[in-house]
């Protein structure tokens, strides 16, 4: 499961999500569906699924097998495509988007499935195909942002809510107008799309950021269809654009839950494991890393006399002065609970015990407190050094086990595991 159970954050963001959201493993087997998705497909929801089990998505979604197996062959971290879709509600579109998460090496974990009712949209943008230049003051009123651009590619027409959102008039906006209002990097890749687009007289659609009236940049889905005059030649492009800037910003924040402690921000568990092959693959370049385990001594003392919140305070402390003592690019990681582990990458066992000996004295050195109290903290620290290639568990086993010995032989010390 991509979250822990103590990770509460990560599933309330993806529950809270208001359209359907499926999160796969690399088996293509549904490991969490949100509260949106049930909603929508009601009885179509195996129950087996609601109650997590993991069974394959063409078990919920048969439609959805060719297009995922497509956007898994190809090298590209996300794909969209449109679907009507007949469910519980009636017939709904769905823009539907497949987007990888990735770990810090851009390794594929877990596919994410989003699914936007864009029915009112598709309606709108079916009413735009057949008006032509004779309906356009009914979009005018739409809540939608909608524009059209000539045979030449030139926009000539943006309705009311464009111009509300951006605070610009149309003459400001026509031509490439508009595009003043987008970053660089975001108006070099709509000119390749649209370009090809208006080559191919095809669809097309890019999220890009775009200037709102008050100055900020606002992420929107930006879908164009071509149109035809009544002879059949081509006319054109008519678009809608919608406003997708808290749908970007909760997919970033569960792609960086998913490698992170809710509790310090530190890298969790998942990242090191993701790490750790990295490491013991370059020893055979000669290269030497070490793993550290470590536990705070009679934290447990603290959490019983003091509680949890103040336990939890002590722990993202504790998190910020070892990550202080680090290079940057060691990587500190919390366990779980009063344990965290430290990778450190090109490193030889007498400078593995310097830097034990410092996270040792700098935590013993410092002043913990809380309201009428202060006390003094110790560290357990278990060390394996990573010089050959074996089992990336079997570095976790022996720094753990080393801890433990520490622990055993009265902590505040560091023990090498062999």
């Amino acid at each position: 499961m991509i979250w822990e159970k103590a990770e509460e954050r990560y599933k309330l963001i993806f529950n809270v999500i208001p359209d359907p959201a499926v999160l796969l493993d690399l088996d293509n087997r549904v490991e969490a569906i949100n509260d949106a998705c049930i909603e929508y497909f009601q009885d179509q929801v195996p129950a087996a699924i609601i109650f997590g089990d993991k069974l394959p998505v063409d078990r919920l979604f048969p439609w959805i097998t060719n297009e995922l197996t497509y956007f898994l062959s190809i090298n590209s971290n996300e794909f969209t495509f449109e679907r009507e879709i007949e469910c519980p509600k009636g017939l709904v579109n769905f823009q539907i988007r497949l987007k990888k998460i990735l770990d810090p090496y851009d390794i594929h974990q877990n596919t994410l499935i989003f699914l936007n009712d864009i029915t009112s949209a598709v309606q709108a943008e079916k009413k735009v195909a057949r008006a032509r230049d004779f309906y356009l003051t009914l979009f005018e009123e739409f809540p939608a942002m909608i524009w059209r651009a000539g045979a030449d590619g030139q926009f000539d027409y943006f309705n009311r809510a464009w111009l509300v959102f951006t605070g610009r008039n149309p003459e400001e906006e026509k031509g490439f107008g508009w595009a003043s209002g987008v970053p660089e990097a975001d108006r070099e890749r709509f000119i390749n799309i649209y370009a090809e687009a208006i080559k191919g007289k095809k669809a097309f659609e890019i999220e890009l950021r775009l200037k709102r009236y008050d100055g900020q940049f606002r992420w929107v889905l930006n879908v164009g269809q071509p149109f035809y005059s009544l002879e059949g030649d081509f006319a054109g492009f008519i678009g809608t654009c919608y406003d997708i800037t808290e749908r970007k910003m909760q997919e970033e924040q569960l792609s960086y839950l998913a490698m992170h402690d809710p509790l310090t921000g530190l890298p969790n568990r998942r990242m090191m494991e993701v790490v750790m092959p990295r490491l013991v693959e370059q020893t055979e370049l000669g290269v030497n890393s070490a793993l550290f385990f470590i536990d705070l001594d009679n934290f447990k003392q603290v959490n019983d006399k003091f509680g949890h919140v103040i336990g939890d305070e002590l722990l993202i402390e504790l998190g910020k002065i070892l990550k202080g003592q680090l290079r940057d690019g060691d990587l500190l990681v919390r366990l779980g609970g009063d344990e965290f582990a430290i990778l450190l990458d090109g490193i030889a066992r007498q400078e593995a015990e310097q830097v034990a000996r410092r996270l040792m004295d700098c935590v013993a050195d410092h002043q913990f407190t809380v309201p009428g109290e202060s006390f003094k903290l110790f560290l357990s620290i278990g060390i394996v050094l990573i010089t050959t290639k074996k089992a990336p568990e079997s570095f976790i086993a022996l720094a753990d086990s080393a801890m433990y010995q520490a622990k055993e032989r009265g902590g505040n010390q560091y023990v090498i595991g062999s």
